[in-house]
């Protein structure tokens, strides 16, 4: 599985949506809040708090969505990822 490349993170209604390049292709994605308030065992109050938590697990995040992608979601359609479990 390559290195998946991070651009254009926006605070949405329900987390932070971003585009997601690997091997040539370009996805949509969404990391849901839930998902990020769960990985640092906190709720965040404002969308500067929500960006800040994507920030410093977009290496992660990244890896989860190029997960994702190998299992041949996307196609299209926005990819959700609704836990960042491996």
């Amino acid at each position: 599985m390559g290195r998946l490349s991070i651009s254009n993170p926006v605070v949405a209604l329900d987390g932070v949506e971003f585009t997601g390049a690997h091997g040539g292709v370009e996805q949509k994605f969404i990391v849901y809040r839930d998902a990020l308030e769960d990985l640092e065992y906190q709720l965040f109050e404002t969308d500067d708090a929500l960006m800040q938590a994507f920030t410093r697990h977009r290496l992660h995040i990244a890896e989860v969505a190029a997960h994702a992608i190998a299992e041949g979601k996307g196609g299209g359609k926005i990819v959700l990822l609704q836990t960042l479990l491996l």
